[in-house]
């Protein structure tokens, strides 16, 4: 799990809140996607596009879900 070089203790504990942990995650998934535009594997609107996808995907799926609770009251 962790490389020659790095030990666990090497490693410290931080305390953030919901939201800095949000922004910590969008961040770095920005920067992966970043790089990975920069070496030309894949394009900013595909991503984007790809996650409006899975938006309406979870949202139908919810809204289906939603019918089932309905229906079984």
């Amino acid at each position: 799990m962790f490389g020659k070089n790095k030990k666990k203790k090497d490693f410290e504990k931080i305390n953030l809140s919901y939201q800095q942990m949000f922004y910590t995650n969008a961040l770095s998934i920005e920067a992966i996607v970043n790089v990975l535009e920069k070496k030309g594997i894949l394009k900013k609107e595909d991503v984007l596009a790809e996650i409006k996808k899975l938006g309406k995907e979870r949202k139908q799926k919810m809204e289906a879900i939603d019918e089932n609770i309905k229906k079984s009251d």
